[in-house]
């Protein structure tokens, strides 16, 4: 920008303010046409924000779903907007050691055997830099992040195995931070993510079970602090605005169906493609 253009800039500015940008967002999805009847789905973390949004788009196409958080009330809210298709477990991941009961209780409040997994809860405490970071914090973050999402997949599989139906679809729910070197333990948690649904994603579709994994950008949920009712706008990403949780829950939803057969150890980027610019 020329001299003389930057400071016609900052004069007006002065004078009539700094405009103060909006965004919206539209919201398109298929015409539900129960693409997932018949279907089992328990969805971790699925109480509040891009979970619950993956419930109603499941539920929305006819699967039978099962929703866990550590807050009762939440999930009890959650599931009155779920509606009937769905029920709910008080859980927290993080309790490795009881993730074969998880599994089987699941299958008996919803009468068979589940089909789908979607790995979801996480927590981050937006330390900023390295330099914040506690041994508590990272212990927290690795334990729920990292740590329990492997160990639920690790026991999905072998749920899966043991039935021998030779088929199972799970999606983990990462971050589009996991796509570059991060120094704090919610970045370092998606990294590794990323990593092992890669790592065991190509050795377990011979036996028809697929591990993709979302990795969403700024999205609008308790975990991040935004509202999706609020303005959207966002100036330091591609798009200039965030995302909502039924744009992510739109990209699980064709990863659970069948129509997506092929794809198998990927990492679906819903960040408008900011994780390939700087940071």
């Amino acid at each position: 920008m020329r001299i003389k253009d930057y400071l016609k800039r900052v004069f007006k500015y002065i004078v009539k303010g700094v405009p103060v940008m909006h965004t919206t967002a539209k919201i398109v999805t298929i015409s539900p046409d129960e693409q997932l009847k018949g279907r089992r789905v328990l969805i971790t973390g699925g109480a509040t924000g891009i979970g619950l949004a993956i419930a109603k788009k499941c539920a929305t196409e006819g699967a039978q779903v099962l929703i866990t958080s550590r807050n009762e009330a939440k999930l009890q809210t959650a599931c009155k907007q779920i509606g009937e298709k769905a029920q709910y477990l008080v859980w927290d991941v993080r309790n490795v050691a009881a993730f074969e009961n998880l599994l089987k209780k699941t299958e008996d409040m919803l009468g068979g055997k589940v089909d789908s997994l979607i790995s979801n809860a996480g927590v981050s405490l937006h330390e900023g830099d390295f330099r914040y970071v506690t041994e508590a914090g990272w212990n927290q973050q690795m334990d729920t992040n990292l740590k329990g999402n492997y160990f639920l997949v690790k026991e999905f599989i072998a749920y899966v195995e043991k039935a021998g139906t030779n088929y199972g679809n799970i999606v983990v729910i990462t971050s589009d931070r996991g796509m570059r070197p991060d120094d704090i333990p919610y970045g370092l948690t998606k990294v590794a993510s990323n990593s092992f649904v890669r790592g065991i994603g190509q050795k377990v579709i011979e036996k028809g079970i697929r591990l993709n994994a979302v990795a969403p950008g700024i999205t609008c949920s308790e975990l991040t602090g935004y509202k999706d009712d609020e303005n959207l706008y966002l100036d330091r990403v591609p798009g200039k605005r965030l995302f909502l949780g039924e744009e992510v829950a739109n990209v699980v939803h064709f990863l659970l169906t069948d129509a997506s057969a092929a794809i198998a150890g990927e990492i679906i980027n819903c960040d408008q493609g900011f994780y390939n610019g700087r940071w």
